[in-house]
């Protein structure tokens, strides 16, 4: 069990990354992996690939190169993170800005509606800032400013992740190495993180969407009425599945059987929810 006086060459580390279709609201994970080792020791490593349920935007495909064909068939998130976990166990985490792989994790815990994890996560982007300061800070900066082995795989999961693990092996050096505790490094990281932070609370619907509550826990079809625009309101047969808070917005992800995936809408622009019927537009 690791706890803040365990030297830091005895704490068992998984370093840890995520790939995703984009950074906002409805943001589905598409690949996570970890690195778990202890002091110099390489232990063991974690990489899948996700079906997020729904298309791949261009813009993030060309940034890790995963297409809607690379994981089309793949596990879904809730079964990936289930084994995610276990490798996990009782392991440190750490990743690059840690604040959005958590987040991204913390997204599909609030679809799971499940416990999320207690393991402490360490920022190594915080730590390396106040360790290192001159230059920039990114994985690849610090390629050449650390000398960090290069991964044939950048921009994938667990090229990043391996990349974070000789990270850490450099911020335990610079705290004076495997015999210091845990805490040491903790004084550099900030104060731990953990995925339970980062699960979303749901908003408060208001009348004429109460139907959302029941149709997301019984995953039951609604006809939703949104704004279309110049006067119309549009009607859409959906499964609503989640609703949540994202940055003081309430958004609601549902299953759209027309367009074959999961899509999200602004809870704002939503008129009503009535059982479902057909879509299309009403005058």
């Amino acid at each position: 069990m690791n706890d803040a006086n365990t030297p830091l060459g005895e704490v068992t580390f998984v370093a840890f990354d995520t790939e995703t279709t984009g950074t906002g609201p409805g943001t589905r994970l598409i690949e996570i992996a970890g690195s778990r080792f202890r002091g110099d020791q390489f232990l063991d490593r974690f990489d899948m690939l996700i079906d997020p349920g729904l298309p791949i935007p261009p813009e993030s495909t060309r940034i890790h190169r995963i297409t809607d064909e690379l994981v089309r068939g793949r596990p879904d998130a809730r079964a990936v993170l289930a084994q995610f976990f276990e490798f996990v166990e009782d392991g440190v985490l750490v990743a690059h800005n840690a604040s959005f792989d958590a987040s991204m994790v913390g997204l599909e815990l609030t679809r799971q509606r499940r416990p999320p994890p207690e393991n402490p996560i360490l920022d190594s982007l915080r730590a390396s800032r106040r360790m290192f300061p001159a230059g920039a800070h990114s994985l690849d900066a610090l390629i050449d400013l650390l000398g960090l082995p290069r991964q044939e795989e950048r921009h994938r999961a667990f090229g990043d992740a391996e990349l974070v693990r000789h990270l850490v092996r450099k911020l335990i050096d610079a705290v004076e190495g495997d015999d210091q505790p845990l805490s040491r490094l903790v004084e550099q990281a900030g104060p731990p993180l953990t995925f339970g932070e980062f699960v979303l609370a749901p908003p408060a619907l208001p009348g004429p969407l109460k139907l959302l509550e029941q149709a997301c826990r019984q995953r039951t079809k609604v006809s939703l009425h949104l704004d279309g625009g110049g006067g119309r309101a549009k009607q859409q047969i959906v499964t609503p599945e989640v609703y949540y808070e994202w940055s003081g917005v309430g958004i609601l992800e549902a299953y759209c059987a027309e367009e074959a995936c999961s899509k999200h809408f602004r809870i704002d622009r939503l008129l009503k929810a009535e059982p479902g019927a057909s879509s299309g537009f009403l005058f």
